[in-house]
């Protein structure tokens, strides 16, 4: 969930900076981190400076996914990101063991948090050039 947050500060304080929304629509927004990311993703410049395409295929990946089990926009019986959920036949699930997102992310044969981290990183310290 952290990740989730961290990603969505960052993309409303980048549309904030530069205009394209209303802090109204900010403040009631989870889908922002996905229009960020997909906006950076299309200049070469950023491209580059932020890693290659491995690294932003992961980022889009994660961030997709992160807003997909968003409470605000998981489907009813669908992942969430902060507390157990129920499916359709009633089962519970968690999400340290079942969200798949959880389970990628922590696999350390993949890479992928490692990736996502240095990219957020990055994303940290060029932010203010990126969206003055």
């Amino acid at each position: 969930m952290l990740w989730q947050m961290v990603f969505e500060k960052y993309a409303k304080a980048a549309l904030l900076r530069q205009g394209s929304v209303a802090l109204a629509t900010v403040q009631t927004s989870h889908k922002a981190a996905s229009r960020m990311i997909e906006a950076l993703r299309r200049q070469r410049d950023v491209f580059s400076v932020l890693g290659g395409a491995r690294v932003w295929e992961d980022v889009l990946w994660l961030v997709e996914a992160l807003e997909r089990a968003h409470p605000q926009l998981a489907q009813p019986t669908g992942p969430r990101l902060e507390y157990p959920w129920e499916d359709s036949a009633g089962e519970v699930w968690w999400p340290a063991k079942d969200l798949q997102i959880a389970q990628q992310l922590s696999d350390p044969r993949r890479g992928i948090a490692v990736r996502v981290l240095r990219f957020a990183r990055l994303l940290d310290q060029h932010f203010e050039a990126m969206f003055a």
